[in-house]
């Protein structure tokens, strides 16, 4: 009986010593991080860490979008305009409206992203509403000017549903640019033109809109862009009749309508433009500036403005393009005055 019992006893703990051993741990499978996308010397973005998921849903079957391709074209600065001028600490409003020219429905998880430059109190992120292709979102930001007098600039990137960034009109930032307290405008331009060789450009009317174009200012681009061309290395620009006629017609619609946007006022985009007087090519590209005469708006601000963006800068310095064609136009009662357009191309061969 007592080995019976001791067996027992022993049997017992033995089966309650299995009953507790400690469970195996179980390893958590790792999140995969979608990496941020690289972006170009000297542009800093703001850290955006995705979210991780552990275990994605079931993918539905309703309400999700094909695959598709996101762009935008900037319709106007509907406020503050380039080189509007604020006192220090004035806080303001800037909106940007832009058309949706991609495939996909913008939704709240596209966002507009601030990237560079002064921030201006501006949010890290704004998110968009919804907006279908065809149609346009205005963007807005509430900004606070600076307190020193000076030239302030804050660069913006659109971001996809996944935080890709995508472009606008080519480019990969909008921007604000305001000029805050009493800088002095930009001196006049010193060009390697000669005084003979730039005459008074003449009236012309278009529509209802009377603008004055000047054919002096056209060619100092020509020859600035070149000159800058050379300085890097690289060969000259020619100057292609196609293409000045593109510029030329943008130029003056700009001026009409008070618009500084690559798409025209007409919903023109840049490759319909030069499409549209004949133009075959194999890159394309456009620059545009815009500044009232009185505040220094000549050749010599536009192309410096360009040189000092990094987006324009790109574009005055590609290797790609062999062509281009410039126009300037000025309507004295529009918002900047005085408007000018680059059109860059290659020939299709």
């Amino acid at each position: 009986m007592f080995v019976k019992s001791f067996l027992f006893a022993v049997i017992l703990l033995l089966t309650v010593s299995a009953c507790t051993a400690p469970a195996p741990a179980t390893v958590a499978p790792q999140p995969t991080l979608t990496p941020i996308p690289a972006t170009p010397t000297g542009t800093s973005v703001p850290t955006i860490t995705p979210s991780p998921t552990l275990m994605p849903a079931a993918p539905s079957t309703s309400g999700t979008q094909p695959a598709c391709e996101d762009s935008a074209s900037l319709v106007a600065d509907v406020t503050i305009p380039d080189n509007t001028r604020e006192d220090p600490g004035q806080a303001f409003l800037k909106i940007w409206r832009i058309r949706n020219t991609g495939a996909c429905t913008w939704n709240a998880n596209y966002t507009l992203v601030y990237s560079a430059g002064s921030q201006m109190g501006s949010p890290l992120t704004t998110p968009f509403q919804t907006t279908g292709p065809g149609q346009t979102l205005d963007l807005s930001v509430d900004l606070v000017a600076p307190t020193a007098d000076g030239t302030y600039t804050g660069d913006y990137e659109l971001h996809d549903a996944s935080g890709q960034t995508f472009l606008v009109d080519n480019y990969k930032t909008m921007w604000v640019k305001i000029v805050v307290g009493s800088v002095a405008a930009q001196p006049a331009a010193t060009t390697a033109v000669a005084a003979a060789a730039v005459p008074t450009g003449a009236s012309a009317t278009s529509g209802t809109c009377t603008y004055t174009e000047n054919p002096g200012l056209v060619s100092q681009l020509y020859t600035l862009i070149n000159n800058a061309r050379a300085e890097n290395g690289l060969p000259a620009l020619t100057v292609n009749p196609r293409l000045a006629a593109s510029a030329r017609a943008h130029s003056i619609d700009m001026a009409c309508h008070s618009l500084l946007s690559h798409s025209g006022s007409d919903n023109s985009t840049i490759k319909s433009r030069i499409a549209a007087q004949g133009y075959k090519y194999d890159y394309w590209n456009e620059a545009i500036y815009a500044q009232p005469p009185q505040y220094g708006g000549d050749a010599q601000a536009a192309v410096d403005w360009w040189l000092n963006d990094p987006p324009h800068r790109v574009i005055l310095l590609t290797d790609q393009g062999t062509e281009f064609g410039a126009g300037y136009a000025d309507v004295t009662s529009s918002t900047l005055g005085g408007y000018f357009t680059v059109d860059f191309g290659s020939p299709q061969h």
